[in-house]
């Protein structure tokens, strides 16, 4: 039997573009300073994505999820000079249309939501980092270099920086963790604070998907060990740089690897288990919103196969709310990429 809040979370997925244009309307009507269709298009976009987001935070009974997507829109919106009185009216606009149009079953629940975000909102808690490479360490130094080389066009000469790290000793690991990781994570809040364009990210996305594979092919694997890894981004995450990570570490341990790469339909990962007789599954979410396909993977492996395996979750969404992973029905979450691979053989051999 579906609980309150699933009936609200539901109701808010499919609603999402409804509320927020009423949210949104409504916004505008209460800062008539904003007041444009340029404005509406604009915020309707950005109340769209809370109403999603609020949707997921309710599907797993995890309020801090919006809270903390809340404290990063905060921060997004400072980052491109704009005022950030205008994320609480927008999460007040959008709570005001909620209790007005939601029916008073699923109602509760989201209201309460918003009213921690705003509290929180108001209560000048800082915003979660990730953190920024060091320069004066290293491997950070390192980092940095390898994003120049790559934003000045010279992706050939970044990779061939890597290589030559390989041959003087550092690991493929080292370079897996420590550069290129790093490297993403940068590139992303350089993004998310508006210093660089989609496309250099995508540059840089692209020129790191190249140097695994370089890296990839040319580091020694163990002996094969008769075991079967499956590695996936679910559904709707386009996100791949981790969880390709953790699969070539596998191979290098001796894994048979299947990598399915991102945004893989829930549907399809069961056949592959079946067909691969795979002993380990790791899934990979980056937002929030896409716990829901999670959860609803895991329920399909466990309801289609007759073999049992293991599941493992991991990414940037599991990471504001680790216990969550009992909450999706895996087996265990992975906190790092290394993490991963040590974790994983533990699952399987016992």
């Amino acid at each position: 039997m579906r609980t309150n809040t699933e009936f609200a979370s539901t109701l808010l997925e499919k609603g999402a573009s409804g509320y927020a244009g009423l949210a949104a309307g409504l916004m505008l009507e209460r800062n008539p300073d904003t007041d444009s269709k340029d404005e509406f298009a604009a915020w309707k976009s950005h109340i769209t994505q809370r109403v999603l987001e609020l949707s997921a935070a309710l599907s797993v009974n995890q309020p801090q999820l919006f809270i903390n997507r809340a404290i990063w829109f905060r921060k997004a919106l400072l980052a491109r000079n704009i005022d950030e009185r205008y994320v609480a009216a927008s999460l007040e606009s959008l709570r005001d249309t909620l209790k007005e149009r939601l029916p008073e079953v699923g109602r509760s629940a989201p209201i309460e939501y918003i009213n921690q975000a705003l509290e929180t909102l108001q209560s000048g808690v800082a915003t979660p980092d990730d953190g920024e490479p060091d320069a004066d360490t290293p491997t950070g130094k390192q980092t940095l270099d390898y994003l120049q080389t790559v934003l000045e066009g010279n992706s050939a000469a970044a990779i061939d920086k890597l290589l030559d790290a390989l041959q003087k000793g550092q690991s493929p690991a080292s370079l897996y963790t420590k550069v290129l990781l790093p490297a993403q994570r940068e590139i992303g809040r350089l993004w998310h604070m508006g210093d660089i364009t989609i496309a250099e990210e995508h540059l840089v996305t692209s020129t790191s998907q190249r140097a695994m594979s370089v890296l990839a092919q040319g580091s020694p694997c163990k002996e094969a060990n008769g075991k079967t890894l499956i590695a996936a981004s679910v559904a709707t995450n386009a996100h791949d740089i981790g969880i390709r990570a953790i699969a070539d570490l596998y191979q290098m341990e001796g894994w048979r690897v299947i990598y399915l790469g991102s945004d893989v339909p829930v549907a399809d990962i069961p056949k592959m288990i079946s067909y691969f007789n795979a002993d380990l599954l790791i899934l990979s979410a980056t937002l929030d919103v896409q716990l829901p396909q999670v959860t609803d993977t895991i329920k399909e492996i466990r309801q289609r196969c007759e073999k049992s395996i293991e599941v493992m979750v991991g990414g940037y969404a599991f990471d504001q709310a680790p216990d969550m992973a009992k909450t999706v029905g895996a087996d265990a979450y992975t906190t790092s990429v290394i993490a991963a691979v040590e974790a994983g053989i533990k699952l399987v051999e016992g």
